[in-house]
C-alpha cells in the first residue's frame, strides 16, 4: 500500500482509498494513476502515457484527457495532487511514501521533488509566452536539453530555419522556472541589427536599469553576478558577433547564470555546448498503417490539418500519402505545418503530386545532401508556387511589416497600379487560408502577421523583384499618416478608452522604428524622415519612453543638419524647433535639468519667437519652468511661470491660461508661499476637465493627477494631514491605472514618498520607494531612479547611522547633484545632517545644513527652510552640553529655532510649526522656562486638527506632559479619551492669529 497525501493506493489489488474510504474509478484511470506513481514524481509525457495505458491501440489524445478528467473528479478535493504541465504531460506533485508494512516487507520507495527547497515557479519572474498548442514529438529533446543545461552553463540549439528551435527553447525554459529563482528571460533578437540593438533588446526583455549610465557588456557582467537566472537568446544567426559577446558577458557575471541560445550557426564562445535540434520522426519507406501514425511528424501533420478541416481523410491510402509527404519534408515542423495547411484545402493527393515535382526541381534528386536551410526554402518555394500572381505580390510586400498589421495597412502598403484594393483583400484572405498569414480577431478587430521565416522569405522575394524601396516608402508614408491622424487632439478625444489608445500606439512601435530608421538613412526620404521623426519622438514621449525619445530626436537632428547644412529656411527651423522641444521635454527626466537641457529650451524659445509660433513659445516657457523647478531654482521657476501666464493672456489661449495656474501653484509652493500656491492650484483643478487635450506638452499627461499631488503636499504642510495622505494615495492609484510612468514617478517623488516619510509611515514609504525604483528603472527615468535611491537612504538612516549607511547616503546625494536635480534636495540634506549628528559627526552635519540653507537663499527654494533651520538648531544643541544657558552655542541654537518658528507662522505651515515649537519648547524647558514651553506647544497643537496619531504630534504631547509637571501648570479641561488638545487662552490665540 502506498500513501500519496490523503490517498492510499494498492497496486496489486488495484484498490484506491481516499481518507480511508474506497474510491471507484475506471480501469484506464487507475492505469494512468499507476503510471504516474511509477514515474516517482517525474513528468510523464502524453505520448508515454498513451503507450503505457493503450499499448496496442491507437487512440486520440482526447481519450487521455477524458480519463484524466474522470480521475481528477474521483479524487475530489485531492485532484490538485496531479499537475498538468502545459503541452508536455502530467506529474504527481504530493510527497509519496509507503505505509508501514503489515508483513515486515518494505514497499516501494517513491521519490518526488521537494518544492520547499526552491522558489515556486508561479513566483519566478519571467517573460515567457503564456501558452502554446501542444508540443508534439519533443519530449526527449526537452529532457536532453534540460539535462545538458544542468551540466553546462551555455547551450546553443542549432538547426535549420523552421526546425522548431525557438519553440523548444521556450518550453525548456518553462520547465526550468523553479530552478532559476531570480528569473527566466526570453530575449528575442529577431529585430536586432547590431551590437547596440542587441543590448537594447536585452535591456527591454530583462528590465536592466538604464539610469546608472549607458548599458554595456561590462555592466551586464557586473550587475548579474549574484543572480540565478536563465537567459534565452533567441534568433542569434543574423547578429552572431554581438550575441556571442552578450553570452560571454552573462557567463562571466557569475556561476548562477545560464544561457540557452538558438541559432543556425554556433556562437563559438568558450564552453559552448551544441545541441542539434533533430527533425521529427518520419516513417520508413515500408512502414504501414499504425507505424506511420506513431511517428511524431505525422502526428503534427494530422493535428494541424484537422484543426483546419476536421473532415480530413484518414483512410489507409491517405495515411500512407501523409507518411510520404512528411518523409519528403525531412520532418521539419514548419514545412509540415505549411503542407498540412495545403492538404486541408487541396487534399492529400494533390499535395503529394505537387510535392514530388517541386522537390525534384530543387534537390536534383539528392535531397538529403542539401543543407537544412535549403530544405526549408524548398518548402517555402513550393508554398509560394501554389499562389496566384496577386497572392505572390501581396505576400512579398507584406514582408515589410515588422509586427501585426490591419487590413487597411495592407491595402495602403501593397496596392499599386497593377494591384487594386479588391484584389489585395482577396489575396490576403487567400494567404490566411493557406496559413502563410496568421489572423487574430480581438474586440471585433482583425489583425494579421507573418511568421518570422515567412517574412524573411517574403523580403527576399521583394528584393528579387526590385520592389524594396517602393514598398518601404509606402510603409513609411502609411505610418506617417497614421500618426498624424491618431496623434491629433480630435482623434484623442474621439478615443473612448485611453488605455486602448496607448495599447494601439505600442503595437505600432516596431514598424514605426523600422520606418523612421529607413527614412533617416542614406537610402531613405529626407522630407518624409523629418515629418515622421517629429511624430515618432512626440509619441515616444507620450508613452514615457523618454530615453528612446532622446535617442531618436538626436539622430533626427543630426540627419536634418546634414540635409540642410547651414540653411535657415523656415521649414528647417520649424523641424529643428519641434525636435528640440521633444528632446528637451524628455531629457530633463533622463539626464536631469542640466545646462544642456536649459540650453535646448532657450533655443526652442528663440526659434519660436523668430517664427512667431506662440504654441511653441508657450512650450518653451513650460520647459524652462520645468527645468528650473526640477533643479531647485524656485525663483527662476516662478519667473517663468509668470511669463507663461502673461503669454497666455496676450494670446487669449484659454487652456494655457488655466495651465498657468498650475505652474504658478507649484512654483509658489517651492518659493514658500503656501496660501498663494493653494489658491492657484485650486483654481487650476476647477478647470482640469477642459485641459484633456491641446496642451503644450505631452497630451497623455493627466494634469489633474499632477495638480492634486501637489495639493496633497500643501494640505499636509497646512495641517490637513490625514486628508493629504488620503489624496496622495488616490493620486498614486490613478497614475498607476493610467500606466503613465512620468506621472507615476512625479506623484511618488512629489507627494507620496515625502509625505509618508514626514508622517513617520515607514512601511508605506518603503512600498512607494520600491514602486518608484521599479517604474523608473523600466522606463529609463534616470532622475526618478536617483531620487528613489536617495529616499531609500533617508528611510534607512532613521534606524542606521553606521559609516557604511552614511557613505551610501552621501553617494546617493552626490548622484542627484550630478544630475543637477534639486527639487527635493533640502529635505534629503536635512535628514542627512541629522543622521550625521546622531553618528557623532556634528561639525560635518552643521556644514551640510548651512550649505543647504545658503543654496536655498540663493535659489529662492524656501519650501523646506523651516525644517532646515530647525535641524540647524538641533545640531547646535548637540554640542551645548555643559554650556551656560546664555552661552553662544545655546544662543545661536535658540536663534535658529526661533527663526524656524517665526517663518512657519508667517507661511501658515502648521505641520512645521508644531515641530519647531516642540524643539524650541525642549530648549526652554532645559532653561527653566517650562511655562513658556507649555504655552508655545499648546498653541501649535491646537492649530492641528488632523494627524494627531503621527510621531511629531505624540512627541509634542509628551513634552507638554513633562513641561506641565515642571511648571506646575494646571492644564485646561481636556477630554483625554478623544485626545483633543486643550483650548488656548484668549490672549495666546490672539497672538498666534496675528503671527506673533
Amino acid at each position: 500500500m502506498i500513501r500519496i497525501g490523503p490517498l492510499q493506493v494498492d497496486l496489486a489489488s488495484r484498490e484506491l482509498l481516499l481518507d480511508g474510504q474506497p474510491v471507484r474509478i475506471g480501469s484506464r484511470a487507475f492505469d494512468m494513476l499507476a503510471v504516474l506513481i511509477a514515474a516517482k514524481g517525474e513528468l510523464v509525457s502524453k505520448n508515454d502515457m498513451l503507450k503505457e495505458v493503450w499499448p496496442d491501440t491507437i487512440v486520440e489524445e482526447n481519450n487521455l484527457q477524458v480519463h484524466m478528467s474522470a480521475l481528477r473528479k474521483a479524487l475530489g478535493e485531492s485532484r490538485g495532487l496531479i499537475q498538468t504541465v502545459s503541452g508536455r504531460g502530467y506529474r504527481l506533485v504530493a510527497r509519496q511514501s509507503p505505509l508501514p508494512p503489515a508483513n515486515g516487507v518494505d514497499q516501494h520507495d517513491l521519490r518526488v521533488d521537494d518544492d520547499r527547497q526552491v522558489r515556486s515557479a508561479g513566483q519566478v519572474p519571467h517573460n515567457l509566452p503564456a501558452s502554446f498548442s501542444p508540443l508534439i514529438g519533443r519530449d526527449g529533446a526537452l529532457r536532453d536539453v534540460a539535462r545538458t543545461l544542468a551540466l553546462a552553463r551555455h547551450v546553443t540549439l542549432l538547426g535549420a530555419g523552421g526546425i522548431g528551435k525557438t519553440r523548444l527553447a521556450v518550453e525548456v525554459a518553462r520547465g526550468l522556472l523553479d530552478h532559476y529563482p531570480d528569473g527566466v528571460y526570453l530575449v528575442s533578437l529577431a529585430s536586432a541589427s547590431d551590437a547596440n540593438s542587441v543590448l537594447a533588446m536585452f535591456a527591454a526583455s530583462v528590465g536592466v536599469n538604464k539610469a546608472s549610465g549607458p548599458l554595456t557588456l561590462t555592466r551586464v557582467s557586473r550587475e548579474w553576478g549574484e543572480r540565478r537566472v536563465l537567459c534565452v537568446l533567441d534568433n542569434c544567426e543574423h547578429v552572431l558577433g554581438p550575441a556571442a559577446e552578450l553570452a560571454e558577458a552573462l557567463l562571466n557575471a557569475g556561476p548562477g547564470v545560464r544561457v540557452l541560445a538558438t541559432s543556425r550557426e554556433p556562437l563559438r564562445v568558450a564552453e559552448e555546448h551544441l545541441y542539434w535540434v533533430a527533425s521529427l520522426d518520419v516513417p520508413a519507406h515500408d512502414d504501414q498503417g499504425q507505424h506511420v501514425l506513431q511517428c511524431s511528424a505525422v502526428q503534427l501533420f494530422m493535428s494541424r490539418a484537422r484543426a483546419m478541416d476536421a473532415r480530413l481523410s484518414s483512410d489507409e491510402r491517405s495515411i500512407q500519402l501523409t507518411g510520404t509527404v512528411c518523409r519528403r519534408l525531412d520532418g521539419i515542423p514548419l514545412a509540415i505545418e505549411l503542407a498540412a495547411a495545403r492538404a486541408a484545402i487541396l487534399g492529400i493527393e494533390t499535395l503529394a503530386d505537387h510535392l514530388d515535382d517541386r522537390f525534384n526541381m530543387l534537390t536534383g534528386g539528392n535531397r538529403t545532401a542539401l543543407p537544412r536551410h535549403q530544405t526549408l526554402k524548398a518548402t517555402l518555394d513550393w508554398s509560394h508556387g501554389l499562389l496566384d500572381d496577386a497572392e505572390r505580390a501581396t505576400l512579398r510586400r507584406l514582408g515589410i511589416f515588422v509586427n501585426s498589421f490591419s487590413m487597411n495597412a495592407a491595402i495602403s502598403v501593397v496596392t499599386d497600379i497593377g494591384l487594386q484594393e479588391p484584389e489585395v483583400i482577396a489575396a490576403l484572405s487567400g494567404l490566411v487560408e493557406k496559413s502563410l498569414v496568421v489572423a487574430n480577431v480581438e474586440r471585433g478587430r482583425a489583425s494579421y502577421r507573418l511568421l518570422e521565416t515567412t517574412r524573411a522569405y517574403a523580403l527576399q522575394k521583394l528584393d528579387d523583384n526590385g520592389e524594396r524601396r517602393a514598398v518601404t516608402l509606402n510603409h513609411a508614408r502609411y505610418f506617417t499618416g497614421l500618426l498624424e491622424r491618431y496623434m491629433s487632439a480630435e482623434a484623442r478625444s474621439a478615443e473612448a478608452d485611453a488605455d486602448r489608445w496607448h495599447s494601439r500606439m505600442r503595437e505600432w512601435l516596431d514598424d514605426l522604428r523600422a520606418a523612421l530608421g529607413w527614412a533617416l538613412s542614406s537610402k531613405g526620404d529626407d522630407a518624409l524622415g523629418e515629418k515622421l521623426a517629429v511624430k515618432v519622438v512626440a509619441l515616444l514621449y507620450e508613452l514615457s519612453l523618454v530615453d528612446e525619445c532622446c535617442a531618436w530626436a538626436r539622430r533626427a537632428l543630426d540627419s536634418v543638419a546634414q540635409t540642410h547644412g547651414g540653411s535657415g529656411s523656415t521649414r528647417h527651423l520649424r523641424v529643428r524647433m519641434q525636435l528640440l522641444a521633444a528632446l528637451g521635454a524628455a531629457l530633463v527626466y533622463v539626464n536631469g535639468p542640466n545646462r544642456e537641457t536649459l540650453a535646448i529650451w532657450a533655443e526652442v524659445l528663440a526659434l519660436a519667437i523668430a517664427l512667431g509660433d506662440h504654441a511653441f513659445e508657450a512650450r518653451a516657457l513650460w520647459g524652462m519652468w520645468n527645468a528650473s523647478q526640477s533643479s531647485g531654482a524656485a525663483r527662476n521657476a516662478l519667473a517663468f511661470a509668470h511669463r507663461f501666464a502673461s503669454l497666455a493672456a496676450q494670446t487669449g489661449d484659454a487652456s494655457n491660461d488655466i495651465l498657468a495656474s498650475h505652474l504658478l501653484g507649484i512654483a509658489s509652493h517651492y518659493a514658500g508661499h503656501l496660501q498663494q500656491a493653494r489658491a492657484s492650484l485650486e483654481r487650476f483643478l476647477q478647470h482640469t476637465d477642459t485641459l484633456q487635450h491641446g496642451l503644450p506638452l505631452g497630451q497623455s499627461i493627466d494634469q489633474g493627477v499632477v495638480g492634486r499631488a501637489t495639493l496633497a503636499r500643501l494640505l499636509w504642510f497646512q495641517g490637513s494631514r490625514d486628508e493629504a495622505l488620503d489624496l496622495s494615495e488616490a493620486c498614486v492609484a490613478s497614475a498607476c491605472a493610467q500606466d503613465q510612468a512620468i506621472v507615476t514617478c512625479y506623484v511618488l517623488v512629489e507627494a507620496e514618498i515625502p509625505l509618508a516619510l514626514l508622517s513617520g509611515k515607514r512601511e508605506r514609504a518603503a512600498e512607494a520607494i520600491a514602486l518608484l525604483r521599479d517604474v523608473s528603472a523600466r522606463t529609463g527615468l534616470g532622475v526618478s531612479q536617483a531620487c528613489g535611491r536617495c529616499f531609500d537612504e533617508y528611510l534607512r538612516s532613521l534606524d542606521d547611522v553606521s559609516p557604511e549607511r552614511l557613505n551610501g547616503f552621501r553617494a546617493a546625494l552626490d548622484e542627484l547633484d550630478a544630475l543637477e536635480y534639486g527639487a527635493q534636495r533640502a529635505m534629503l540634506v536635512a535628514r542627512y545632517g541629522l543622521a550625521l549628528g546622531r553618528a557623532g559627526r556634528r561639525d560635518e552635519a552643521i556644514a551640510a545644513v548651512t550649505r543647504a540653507l545658503a543654496q536655498c537663499d540663493e535659489s529662492g527654494d524656501h519650501w523646506y527652510v523651516v525644517e532646515l533651520r530647525r535641524a540647524h538648531g538641533e545640531l547646535l544643541l548637540l554640542g551645548a552640553a555643559g554650556s551656560p544657558p546664555g552661552g553662544d552655542v545655546v544662543t545661536d541654537a535658540q536663534a535658529c529655532l526661533t527663526a524656524a518658528m517665526e517663518e512657519s507662522l508667517a507661511e501658515g505651515c502648521r505641520s512645521f510649526q508644531l515641530r519647531a515649537a516642540t524643539s524650541l519648547g525642549q530648549l526652554w524647558c532645559a532653561q527653566g522656562r517650562a511655562a513658556d514651553a507649555v504655552r508655545l506647544v499648546e498653541s501649535a497643537c491646537a492649530r492641528l486638527s488632523q494627524g494627531r496619531d503621527l510621531e511629531d504630534f505624540k512627541a509634542a504631547q509628551q513634552l507638554l506632559d513633562a513641561a506641565r509637571v515642571a511648571s506646575r501648570v494646571v492644564p485646561p479641561c481636556v477630554d483625554r479619551q478623544s485626545d483633543v488638545s486643550p483650548r488656548l487662552p484668549k490672549r495666546t490665540r490672539q497672538k498666534v492669529s496675528e503671527g506673533r
